[in-house]
């Protein structure tokens, strides 16, 4: 049994939820953007150092893996950020509400970390 050594209170709030972020594009564009990483001190991640993965599921079809995205540092990124980016094809299979997560795991899988997660907002595109 654990016990509280402490004075005050006896419930607490430990950990803390990913960023959430709402990305908004128009279907059938490419579209980007950027993420910043940083470790506890705030020293920014050397990013060749993890494995980075994206899913992105359809929650109105039980979750269903609508498709997976590898996102990595370029060459307009600095240290411990990565882009994430998906081509005009992949647009087209997205549909507003769709959700994601991005994740960063070691080589081991000894550290896996939930950095981001969010729903789309997809436009119509209107030029043909």
């Amino acid at each position: 049994m654990a016990t509280y050594r402490g004075q005050g209170s006896d419930s607490f709030i430990i950990g803390s939820a990913p960023p959430n972020v709402s990305w908004t594009l128009v279907r059938g564009d490419t579209a980007a953007f950027r993420v910043y990483v940083t470790d506890a001190e705030r020293t920014p991640l050397t990013i060749s150092e993890w494995t980075i993965k994206m899913d992105i599921k359809r929650p109105s079809d039980n979750n269903n893996l609508v498709f997976t995205l590898n996102p990595a540092q370029t060459v307009d990124d600095d240290n411990g950020e990565f882009t994430v980016s998906i081509t005009s094809s992949e647009s087209e299979q997205l549909e507003t509400s769709d959700i994601f997560d991005i994740q960063l795991s070691t080589a081991q899988d000894d550290i896996v970390w939930t950095v981001a997660q969010g729903r789309l907002i997809v436009l119509e595109d209107v030029t043909d």
